[in-house]
């Protein structure tokens, strides 16, 4: 196979059987490319078929169509297939998890608004809670900035769901009697939704049920998907874009597993950022907050630009801040993307300082 031959090429007599998700090609077979030195990395991001993630020094992931193995085959480059395995099962399911939610919003009724923003695909309630002091309380609720935190969109890193779920229950059960929480709840309206993939989750794959990769099918200004635009996109990605739209956030955060780092925008050019030293700071409040992610051996100070790790087109990180000047952080929690069941109570003891320090970081935004 001739170097730099597309992928599609490749593919034309061995594969394409996949067909085509509703916002592009499927992506049914996962490998682990064998790469310390990267040589392959420029090559495989510039196929727009391929899906690249979490470059580390023993190499990376890749997700493809069927044909996948025969291509890197034919361009000599060493891989692994990663089998599908059933993953660690005393997680609570999709449904299980946002019932616990609906609990908690019937027990502080007065401090948890929930707003079901769309469904996924096989018809999962995508559902948005809203934790704030009642009006009349501190701030009046119409001068409170707003704040986001997104987990699960790859069904399959699962630890920022439970997060989500545990940060809501301490924000609500501590309101009153924490005098960090009761401040910042008077001050700030803070939506968390835990999952915005419960049927990757379910069925414990990365991608939506579609087969699309929900954090590669937001619009991208770098690339010809430049329109901000919901038309042709999967209804969890609608969804949040809907919801974007409908409110003035200007600081967020999604979750994600596999590694153990801040992201910071951009993620789909060199070019830095413009608020590139308040975006630096920022993560470093997060970070110098979770030692076991500021000690990093593999990122200085637990931190990182995106696109100095690898590209990503078509995040919801950099979307949301080049259409909305929301200001986004990727925070990848674990190196185990589902880990035991019995990890999460830690993981949360662990991210909780700088989980609650990020909404607190709100006003150094505000207004830029």
């Amino acid at each position: 196979m001739k170097s730099g031959m597309s992928f599609t090429i490749m593919m034309i007599g061995l594969v394409l059987s996949g067909g085509m998700a509703q916002a592009g090609l499927r992506y049914p077979t996962e490998v682990k490319v064998i790469d310390p030195s990267h040589a392959h990395l420029t090559e495989l991001l510039s196929q727009k078929e391929l899906i690249i993630d979490h470059v580390n020094s023993l190499g990376y992931e890749v997700y493809g169509p069927e044909g996948l193995p025969e291509y890197l085959d034919c361009q000599l480059i060493p891989f692994v297939v990663t089998p599908h395995v059933k993953m660690a099962t005393d997680y609570p399911s999709a449904e299980q998890s946002l019932q616990t939610v609906k609990d908690l919003a019937a027990k502080y009724p007065k401090l948890i608004t929930l707003t079901e923003i769309g469904q996924s695909v096989e018809g999962r309630p995508l559902m948005f809670a809203r934790v704030t002091a009642p009006d009349g309380v501190g701030t009046p609720l119409s001068n409170r900035p707003e704040f986001k935190y997104i987990a699960n969109m790859h069904g399959d890193e699962i630890v920022g769901r439970e997060l989500m779920v545990k940060l809501i229950e301490d924000l609500a059960s501590h309101y009153g009697s924490d005098a960090r929480i009761t401040s910042l709840l008077n001050s700030t309206q803070v939506y968390i939704l835990p999952s915005m993939n419960p049927d990757g989750a379910t069925h414990q794959v990365r991608f939506n049920a579609h087969d699309v990769d929900l954090n590669r099918s937001f619009p991208d200004f770098t690339t010809s998907d430049n329109q901000n635009t919901t038309d042709g996109r999967e209804p969890e990605i609608q969804a949040v874009m809907r919801f974007e739209a409908a409110h003035h956030f200007v600081l967020s955060a999604n979750f994600h597993g596999g590694a153990e780092v801040v992201n910071y925008p951009w993620d789909a050019q060199s070019t830095l950022h413009p608020l590139n030293d308040l975006l630096v700071k920022i993560s470093l409040d997060y970070a110098k907050r979770v030692p076991y992610i500021y000690s990093s051996t593999a990122f200085n100070q637990g931190i990182t630009n995106g696109f100095a790790w690898y590209q990503v087109q078509g995040g919801m990180q950099d979307w949301s801040d080049h259409w909305h000047n929301d200001l986004q952080l990727t925070i990848e929690l674990t190196q185990v993307k589902w880990p035991s069941f019995s990890t999460v109570a830690d993981s949360y003891q662990a991210n909780r300082d700088g989980l609650i320090a990020l909404i607190e970081d709100l006003p150094k935004v505000k207004g830029l």
